[in-house]
């Protein structure tokens, strides 16, 4: 695949990624909280929007730098995918760490967490088969499709935020 193919993919993986984070933001500061366990749960599901969909710009944008560097494909899909095994692995502990203090005010959204579990598991096992170069003319396809179920996580979970900041009951 011709390096600008792939550049122009990645930077519209990274607009469309930059797009939701805008989007949540703007819908947190349209709708008035309830009661505080509702504005502490909001505000986790913000956080987990935005900061997965800055990950995905970030991760977009790493492998479009090192293709300038003329590196072999392999060490840019190589060393892209253990940076956005890093960071999603940091915005994990992020989100779990934010959880910790709250857990139990608000019941979880079970359905979300099964959703956005297995996203993250097919994210993580993509970058795995990246990293360790299982199927080198399938790096590229794999990192992509890793981004994308990071952005379907943030899709998911925005979509989940805007459900219940604006309820049928409430329209």
């Amino acid at each position: 695949m011709a390096a600008m193919d792939v550049t122009g993919n990645l930077l519209n993986v990274a607009e469309i990624s930059a797009a939701f984070a805008g989007f949540a933001a703007l819908v947190s500061v349209l709708r008035q909280r309830g009661t505080r366990a509702d504005a502490l749960h909001d505000i986790l599901r913000l956080r987990i929007v935005i900061s997965t969909s800055m990950v995905v710009v970030v991760a977009a944008l790493i492998p479009v730098g090192l293709i300038s560097f003329h590196l072999s494909e392999r060490l840019v899909w190589g060393i892209s995918a253990g940076i956005l095994l890093l960071l999603n692995y940091g915005v994990i502990y992020s989100f779990i760490k934010s959880y910790k203090p709250v857990e139990g005010r608000f019941p979880p959204d079970n359905f979300a967490v099964g959703v956005v579990t297995t996203l993250e598991f097919m994210d993580q096992a993509a970058l795995v088969l990246v990293l360790f170069n299982f199927w080198p003319e399938l790096n590229y396809p794999l990192y992509l499709a890793a981004l994308i179920f990071n952005i379907c996580q943030a899709a998911f979970v925005f979509v989940r935020f805007v459900a219940s900041e604006f309820s049928a009951k409430e329209v």
